[in-house]
């Protein structure tokens, strides 16, 4: 891996590159070449005042702005900081000698700003009503000028860790790297100006610390400084901000880490933790493992295995070389510094590994050096090092080690390894570090939901999630407002009085619904009762009969392409667009079975599969897993993760790569059967290049997957192959496979066997106690957070499966208990494909949706086939209710990044789909017997219907721009469903009103549906739709030949008067059609209901106010 061709070294002030004002420069020399790389532009005085002047500057605006505004500039950043990783990887290591093998930097940094760019809007401030006559409050507010000072050691880390959450709260920020290592801060301004961020929001500039660092500490519009360095520097510019304005300052300064390993510890994995910590990034870690006590007992072993680890596990060499895990020290000063302790050191202890610089090399290499029974008073013990440099003393008791680990000024981090819980938290107790690690040692953190900093000598403050960093750069105000007084007659009419302001509960609601579910919306009658009322028995309310009859009148079954029928439950969209295809068009007129539902006119479904022998299957003895060329493979795995994953969650990005890079590796083994499986089903919806009857692949020009020798198909075969072991295993990886291999079959047309697969996926799931949060007390924190999520996804994905076929769900709340929380994502960060909170979000509206199909379309017993109209209102105002408190960041009128759209989309899409799924019923009722509905009946009816078109238009904008965004997805059957429904609705809005909006609207359905790429359920689709279409007498392209049938009413009506009655099921007939409702009650509608179905006049469904002026054909 080599240096790019062009290195920045220029001060970026002002959202431009510009040289030093005084024309300085210093060299970056390559530490293990000892070769000029750079030379750098050094900030004057004059340099570091215009930055802050800038910074100044864009601060009214950029504060001005919402976390929502403020997001996408983050956004972008984290997505160029990943595509520049090598680039980064390779200024880093010529700066300051970090392996390119070892740079995590890039990632983690991207992350911070991806998850902080989601979390301004979690600060709030408080109010309290505690002072009478007083609504008091504080805000949180952003102090303006920001200073960030980064040390050279893991400088991009530190950088996103301080410049992330000040930006994203509103200030502006101007920060100095260091002079050691400014190469990748240069190379980030780049990116910065081009993620497009407002001139002076972020600066950056490199220099001294004598001139820019002491400008910066002492600047009176600085307003807040934070700093990680030396404990020297720490003081220097503690002491200039006392001296000029009192700046918030917090300080991360140096360490002298102490392990302590004690005797019942698992040895092996506390030699290499403690071993990799002191030897990591050449030693140059403020928190390294630098003092390691080990318990007298186990001292001799421990010895002989750490021997064993750096003799077998470390490699040194050029840090721009693959492989290599040690390089050399940051520059001749820090050499020469290290040198020096080696030397004091063999003074004072014994040394039993390395002492000296390396001979065979240039460069600045120091061999990692350990040395044991040093004095606990020798200079060694008590000062930092920062190299590859530790000492191992051995103890006897708990007393004595607690008392040498905390005989230093210093207390950023500490760690003990114990397997006795009461000796770990005792310790955990009495160690003086800001940070302690039980059976875990740095670089290792804990997790990313606490803060860090140090104790003592270590440091002031703290930084990290989820609220400290973000807290760091906010001032708090109180505000006092004082109210005026209310006169005795006003104030008495706000008390709450017993018996008032109570509303009618209908019993029948209580018993069909069950009570009212916490946090959402009650409906609320337009009448109170008085306290007279309410003691009064309540009359019984009119119900609807149930609405699976408007959609059995097709029957159930449906035959496949296997000769089989399948049963399509009253919730799917099959039998739906089967009573819009068919009883308003020609096929009402023919006479057929009237259990079955019409089979498409279009392909096979499920299509034919290839078959193999079993002695050829992949992973069979003396066969090898076929795989495609890396970059192909790369090329499905990014269309997976951002058009499925970014929705249907299974894996921790940084996880799936490299389980990905594993797999063409061969670094961690032969992979599971089940982690094949998985793959095979991700490359059969990356591929997707069915071969055309054309013999024409449907994918555009020049893209890799034409180059493919094996279609989706053919990878869904090698997926199959693996199944009886995947059964076998049974384990997460399991789970993941199966789940995957249901959303490619389901896409493929193969809906039966999709719905197997995730019933035993779910299985699985239950067999392993996802749903109750049931896992072994070894389990990390992040894999319970793992578990969780795909817990819920297989939540919500099951339901998403289940409906499209009309089958029933596997998971049941109302018999199951699940007691597993929703994930944290402060733990566990969903990616940058899936913004915060959207899973939570899905769920609440997956439950929601749920609750109509379990109110209003499950199969009853014919004496309780009845629905409430308040069950109906009740659920269309918790729908209302549940967009309400949708989170700000998610809302359609907030900007979204790039990389969220699809997901922010999809969540707003089924939003509307269930809208749809509850007002549809109403809305063909409406068109198919609207001439014989009494006028109370039809005035409710036609809000319902006004409704379902409303939500069938909503969704139409979103699918548009989709489109535009290009974020519209022929990889899963989501997009395509949602464009087919709103077909069918916009048909029978079409056919009853004849206005031209309608039409419109299945133009551009259709347009939409021919623009997504032509594979799979969304071919069938694109195909089928018009065929269909013309059939309804709506040809979307009129060919010569082409005599489309004039619907109108009245057609409509003698079509379906016509039907012969033995033809009717009974449950099609006229008397189970007629919904039996008092007509005053269906006018009776509360405020809330009348404001949500109180659409714009654009929706007409009044079919007495048709223009007549338009040839809809």
């Amino acid at each position: 891996m080599g240096l790019p061709e062009h290195i920045e070294t220029r001060l970026f002030i002002n959202g431009e590159f510009v040289e030093s004002s005084e024309g300085k420069t210093f060299d970056i020399t390559n530490p293990a070449t000892l070769k000029l790389v750079a030379e750098v532009h050094e900030a004057s005085e004059q340099d570091t005042d215009r930055a802050v002047a800038s910074a100044r500057a864009a601060f009214p605006a950029w504060s001005a702005l919402s976390p929502a505004q403020r997001a996408p500039y983050l956004k972008k950043l984290a997505s160029l900081i990943r595509e520049n990783i090598a680039e980064l990887a390779a200024l880093e290591a010529a700066s300051m000698g970090k392996p390119v093998g070892e740079f995590f930097e890039g990632y983690a940094a991207a992350g911070k700003f991806d998850y902080y760019s989601e979390a301004g809007h979690l600060i709030q401030g408080t109010t309290s009503v505690q002072t009478p006559g007083f609504l008091n409050m504080t805000l949180r507010q952003p102090y303006g000028v920001v200073a960030a000072i980064i040390p050279w050691n893991v400088p991009l880390l530190f950088l996103s860790n301080k410049v992330a959450p000040a930006l994203i709260v509103g200030n502006t920020v101007v920060l100095k790297s260091s002079e050691k290592a400014p190469l990748t801060s240069a190379k980030l301004a780049t990116l910065i100006q081009q993620a497009g961020f407002p001139p002076g929001v972020f600066n950056i500039i490199t220099g001294f610390g004598n001139v820019s660092g002491s400008i910066l500490s002492h600047h009176m519009d600085v307003r807040a400084l934070s700093f990680t360095g030396s404990g020297r520097t720490g003081r220097l510019i503690q002491a200039a901000a006392a001296k000029s304005n009192l700046k918030a300052v917090f300080l991360e300064l140096g360490g002298k880490s102490p392990a302590v390993v004690f005797e019942d510890a698992d040895l092996a994995k506390a030699v290499q933790e403690t071993g990799y910590s002191f030897q990591n990034n050449s030693g140059q870690v403020c928190m390294m493992n630098s003092r390691i006590y080990v318990q007298d007992t186990v001292f001799d072993k421990y010895i002989e295995l750490f021997r064993e680890y750096l003799n077998t596990r470390v490699k040194i060499g050029n840090p721009l070389e693959q492989g290599i895990t040690h390089g050399p020290q940051a520059d001749e000063a820090q050499h020469k510094a290290v040198l020096r302790y080696l030397e004091l050191g063999k003074k004072s202890g014994d040394l039993l590994v390395g002492g000296s610089a390396l001979s065979d090399r240039e460069g600045y290499y120091v061999q990692p050096t350990v040395f044991t029974n040093t004095p606990e008073d020798a200079q060694i013990m008590k000062e930092e090092v920062f190299g590859p440099v530790v000492n191992i003393n051995v103890f006897k008791t708990e007393e004595e080690v607690l008392a040498k680990a905390n005989d230093t000024e210093f207390g950023l981090y500490a760690a003990v390894y114990t397997k006795d819980i009461s000796r770990a938290l005792r310790f955990a107790k009495g160690l003086e570090a800001g940070t302690v690690g039980i059976n875990c040692t740095s670089p290792t953190t804990g997790v990313n939901d606490t803060p860090f900093g140090g104790y003592k000598s270590s440091g002031t403050g703290r930084e990290g999630e989820p609220f400290t960093s973000l807290n760091n750069y906010l001032e708090t105000k109180s505000s006092g407002a004082k109210m005026a007084e209310a006169s005795a007659s006003s104030a008495s009419g706000l008390q709450p009085m017993r018996g008032h302001g109570t509303h009618r509960v209908h019993s029948s609601y209580g018993r069909l619904v069950g009570e009212v579910k916490e946090g959402e919306p009650i409906p609320r009658d337009s009448e109170e009762t008085t306290p007279d009322e309410v003691d009064e028995p309540l009359e019984a309310e009119p119900v609807l009969d149930s609405v699976n009859d408007l959609h059995e009148s097709l029957g159930t079954m449906m035959l496949d392409s296997t000769g089989r029928y399948r049963y399509v439950g009253a919730h799917s969209e099959i039998p739906f667009n089967a009573v819009v295809c068919t009883k308003i068009g020609r096929e009402a007129e023919v006479r057929r079975d009237p259990r079955i539902i019409a089979t498409p006119k279009v392909g096979l479904y499920p299509p034919p599969f290839p078959t193999t022998s079993s002695t050829d299957a992949p992973g069979s003895p003396g066969r090898a897993f076929f795989l495609p060329r890396r970059e192909l493979c790369d090329y499905y795995v990014s269309r997976f993760l951002a058009d499925v994953h970014s929705t249907h969650w299974f894996y921790s990005i940084e996880q799936f790569l490299y389980q990905v890079d594993s797999t063409y590796t061969g670094k961690s083994g032969p992979p599971s059967t089940s982690w094949m499986c998985s793959l095979y089903a991700i490359l059969s919806l990356g591929a997707a290049n069915y071969d055309e009857p054309s013999g024409q692949s449907p994918l555009p020009p020049g893209s890799p997957a034409a180059s493919d020798v094996k279609s989706s198909e053919d990878y869904i075969v090698l997926a199959k192959e693996l199944i009886p072991a995947v059964y076998d295993e049974a384990d997460l990886d399991s789970i993941r496979a199966l789940a995957i291999m249901s959303i490619a079959l389901e896409n493929l047309c193969s809906r039966t066997t999709s719905y197997l697969y995730m019933g035993a996926s779910i299985q699985m799931a239950y067999s392993i106690g996802l749903h109750r949060d049931s896992l072994t007390p070894s389990v990390s924190s992040m894999e319970r957070e793992q578990n969780r999520r795909i817990w819920w996804t297989l939540f919500t994905l099951d339901l998403e499966i289940a409906s499209r076929g009309g089958s029933p769900t596997l998971i049941d709340e109302r018999y199951l208990r699940i007691t597993t929380p929703l994930p944290s994502e402060q733990i566990l960060y969903p990616g940058m494909h899936t913004p915060l909170s959207w899973l939570s979000t899905s769920v609440s509206l997956c439950r929601l949706k749920r609750e109509i199909i379990q109110a209003v379309y499950t199969e009853r017993f014919m004496n309780s086939r009845t629905v409430s109209c308040t069950t109906i209102s009740k659920l269309l105002l918790s729908l209302q209710g549940w967009h309400q408190l949708m989170p700000p960041h998610l809302k359609p009128d907030v900007p979204t990044p790039s990389t969220h759209k699809r997901a922010v989309a999809v969540l707003h899409l089924q939003y509307w789909s269930t809208i749809m799924l509850l007002c549809r019923p109403f809305l063909l009722y409406l068109v198919l017997k609207h001439s014989t509905m009494e006028v109370g009946k039809k005035i409710w009816f036609e809000r319902m219907g006004k409704t379902c078109i409303d939500a069938a238009q909503k969704s139409l904008n979103v699918l548009e721009q989709m489109a535009r965004d290009n974020t519209l997805s022929s990889l899963t059957s989501f997009d395509s469903t949602c464009l087919l429904r709103l077909v069918m609705v916009f048909i029978l809005a079409f056919v009853h009103t004849k206005m031209p909006q309608y039409r419109s609207h299945i133009e551009t359905s259709n347009s939409l549906m021919k623009s997504m790429e032509q594979i799979g359920f969304s071919k069938m689709v694109a195909e089928e739709t018009p065929i269909r279409l013309a059939d309804l007498g709506i040809p979307i392209e009129t060919n010569e030949g082409n005599t489309s049938v004039l619907l109108d009413d009245d057609l409509i009506a003698q079509l379906w008067g016509n039907l012969d009655g033995n033809f009717m099921t009974p449950l099609q007939t006229q008397q189970s059609l007629d919904l039996a409702i008092d007509d005053t009650n269906y006018s009776d509608l509360n405020s809330d209901m009348l404001q949500m179905t109180n659409l714009d006049d654009s929706i007409v469904i009044d079919a007495h106010t048709v223009y007549s002026g338009y040839d809809y054909r």
